[in-house]
């Protein structure tokens, strides 16, 4: 029995606006660290960075905005974009709690 791949289905115009909406955050927050006067702090850098991972997850997976949510089954559905996503957010999370031990 053939198994439909995700990337061969056609993502819905719902699906659509909520991958471009996270996109689009993911654009806006480096652009506005980038014109911000403050000067670079490696803690910001590190918050900025993950939570442009954490926009990217989302975007790898807008099914999570717009379905109920199968938590039995949540590991089986996670899209592989979005597994990476999350854990480069856990670990840029984990490293700037050590920088701001350390400073």
């Amino acid at each position: 029995m053939a198994r439909e791949s995700a990337h061969a289905i056609a993502r819905t115009r719902g699906e659509k606006l909520v991958t471009g909406g996270w996109l689009t955050l993911a654009v806006a927050i480096p652009v506005s660290c980038i014109f911000s006067d403050d000067p670079f702090d490696l803690s910001a850098g590190l918050a900025a960075l993950s939570l442009i991972t954490l926009c990217a997850a989302f975007a790898c997976w807008p099914k999570l905005f717009l379905g109920p949510i199968n938590y039995k089954g949540l590991c089986d559905e996670l899209p592989r974009g979005s597994a990476i996503a999350m854990t480069l957010f856990v670990g840029l999370t984990v490293l700037r709690g050590f920088v701001e031990l350390v400073a």
